[in-house]
């Protein structure tokens, strides 16, 4: 008799029972690992803490004025500064909405080294069609669209000078993201393009993109720019894009608690339901475990064999959830390809989902586990 034919015995004891609680356990972990890809994506999987991006103190939905671009630029400690102003438009069907972002090519480029694969001659492309488009993978696979091919994009936000909402584009290139988990739902096109064309808002952008120097902290940085537009008409607020993402995101809902309470409800309830079913299931083994300790097994050995079913419950469960989580993942990253670009199983929320289970099997199988050492051989044969 070996530790894994018993834990075999056990869980075939009552199959139902032991299906019913890895399905639990699977269900718990699948709503952790899709909430925790959600919540990865909806704030920017492929943000970081280098890049700084410069808004309006009084809000990201405030404007600053482009003339600003130079006074960031003459600072020593940055090495690039881009900028750019947000489209929202939609593409044959008012709900296919898709982002976009007015930018000047070359230090939009610079800025962005690293993370988006523009291909050779694209920024070039771009720079010397003033209505030229730059579309992401992900939007040109999914509306068929080639490099040449003229489109019009409607926004409900943006009129232009005649008094219309149609701007058209012809499609200069595709750009692709150096990852799998890039975000590409958008295009880029030309600021003066559209800052001469539309009606309201001109001379202005959503926000300042910033490299720092050489050898230069972000602190540093954000120190320099915030001085310099202190006590002025348009005074800064100059963070981190990690950061960034976050307050954009917690304008509408604050993400971070909503995965936590959900999450957590799910966890607590399963810990109860599988601390109990244990229980139950050493009481129901307490005259095999006096046979087992008759028959010279320590009650060491008891101890471990209840943990290690515990164990392999939640591994079971665990595997099943974080399967179904990615199946999940799979089937929704197109639906919400324009909310959340990113819908995918990180390494990081495996390693969590690991540890989460082992911590959880510890915490209900351990009092279990203990009980059952300490039963008195007598007591167990007696059926107590």
């Amino acid at each position: 008799m070996n530790t894994f034919k018993l834990i075999r015995l056990n869980m075939a004891r009552k199959r139902i029972r032991s299906v019913l609680l890895v399905l639990s356990i699977a269900i718990a972990f699948f709503i952790y690992a899709l909430l925790a890809s959600f919540e990865h994506g909806f704030k920017g999987a492929d943000s970081t803490s280098e890049r700084l991006v410069v808004s309006a103190k009084a809000g990201a939905a405030q404007l600053l004025p482009i003339s600003s671009l130079d006074r960031i630029a003459q600072l020593p400690e940055v090495a690039t500064v881009t900028y750019r102003s947000n489209f929202r438009a939609t593409f044959n069907d008012p709900k296919n909405f898709m982002g976009a972002n007015a930018v000047d090519p070359s230090s939009y480029a610079a800025y962005f080294e690293g993370q988006y694969n523009f291909g050779e001659g694209q920024i070039a492309a771009l720079e010397t069609q003033r209505d030229g488009l730059l579309v992401g993978a992900a939007i040109a696979a999914r509306e068929g669209w080639k490099v040449g091919d003229r489109i019009v994009l409607n926004s409900p936000f943006e009129r232009k000078l005649d008094g219309t909402r149609n701007w058209q584009f012809q499609i200069a290139g595709i750009f692709e993201g150096t990852g799998p988990a890039i975000d590409t739902n958008f295009v880029i096109m030309r600021y003066d393009y559209f800052n001469l064309g539309r009606q309201n808002n001109q001379d202005t952008v959503a926000n300042f993109g910033i490299l720092p120097a050489s050898g230069v902290s972000a602190d540093q940085v954000i120190a320099a720019v915030d001085a310099r537009f202190a006590n002025s008409a348009h005074e800064t607020q100059t963070r981190t894009e990690n950061d960034f993402m976050k307050a954009f995101v917690e304008q509408f809902a604050d993400v971070t608690t909503i995965v936590q309470l959900v999450v957590g409800a799910a966890f607590v309830t399963i810990l109860m339901i599988v601390a109990n079913t244990m229980f139950f299931a050493i009481r129901e083994r307490t005259l095999e475990i006096g046979v087992l300790k008759v028959l010279g097994f320590s009650g060491g050995y008891i101890m471990r064999a209840v943990l290690a079913e515990t164990l392999w419950i939640f591994a079971i469960g665990v595997t099943l959830g974080m399967g179904a989580a990615y199946g999940a993942g799979i089937v929704l990253s197109g639906p919400l390809s324009t909310i959340v670009p990113s819908l995918t199983l990180t390494p990081s929320i495996i390693v969590n989902a690991t540890l989460l289970a082992l911590v959880f099997s510890l915490l209900t199988g351990g009092l279990p586990a203990i009980n059952a050492m300490r039963i008195p051989t007598t007591a167990a044969l007696k059926g107590a």
